[in-house]
């Protein structure tokens, strides 16, 4: 496998390794974070579809840990859909991961699909003209709306969620993330019915915050949880397990 002079070639899981840009959008605890929660929301899942799937992290997260789903991966930027296609041929997952390039927001990208079990996503969050670009294409596809936000993939969810099935996404820490992620799943008549704030450790605002979703009424559950045991030590037992169950 032919890996580029800006790529590098890591250790993903204990099964599965990844390449991914130098200085591009890295493997990182969110993704880990958010496959974890789509995992424990719908451990049954038979078929998946990761939107904004990059160069698929989240995808082979859940192929390792979710050993009878098959995934599609659905992602607009050609040089991430390009890291997942190779990915998938590394890892030898093409019978079970197929990457697509296309736009979330376009209602006929999956056409002829049946529906999915289980829907998993990161949106952007920053509207563009708000604060600085990244130069790097997939820094900034995975920061800006260029190609639409949480309630694009909302209604994307929606319009591919089977009946019963559960959508996961994550968004950054922000109050205004949170109103925003609520608004656009109960837009498309999804209902919140868990929610994960997660903090870099005790007393700090969470960096992050994932939510489970799916059609019909029903209460939601908060859990809070630290992924440090203070800012100068190491990860705390709970994030431990989580690295551990997904590895």
């Amino acid at each position: 496998m032919l890996i580029h002079p800006d790529e590098t070639l890591d250790r993903l899981t204990s099964r599965f390794n990844i390449i991914q840009k130098r200085r591009g959008h890295r493997a990182a605890s969110d993704d880990t974070l958010l496959a974890w929660a789509a995992a424990r929301a719908c451990p049954d899942a038979v078929r998946v579809l990761d939107l904004g799937s990059g160069k698929g992290t989240v995808a082979m997260l859940l192929l390792q840990r979710l050993p009878g789903c098959r995934v599609i991966g659905l992602e607009a930027l050609e040089v991430s859909h390009d890291l997942a296609v190779r990915n998938a041929r590394l890892n030898a997952l093409t019978d079970r991961w197929d990457p697509r390039l296309g736009d979330l927001r376009n209602p006929c990208v999956l056409a002829g699909e049946s529906r999915f079990n289980l829907i998993t996503g990161a949106p952007p969050f920053m509207p563009v003209g708000r604060g600085v670009m990244p130069g790097d294409p997939q820094r900034a596809a995975g920061r800006f709306e260029l190609r639409g936000g949480v309630r694009d993939y909302a209604e994307a969810a929606a319009r591919y969620l089977a009946q019963g099935g559960k959508v996961v996404f994550l968004m950054d820490g922000l109050e205004l993330s949170r109103v925003r992620a609520v608004q656009a799943l109960s837009a498309v008549g999804l209902s919140l019915k868990n929610v994960a704030v997660v903090h870099p450790f005790p007393g700090r605002n969470p960096i992050y915050r994932i939510f489970e979703a799916s059609a019909g009424l029903g209460s939601t559950t908060e859990l809070s949880l630290c992924m440090r045991i203070d800012g100068k030590s190491g990860f705390s037992p709970e994030y431990e397990a989580i690295r551990r169950d997904m590895s």
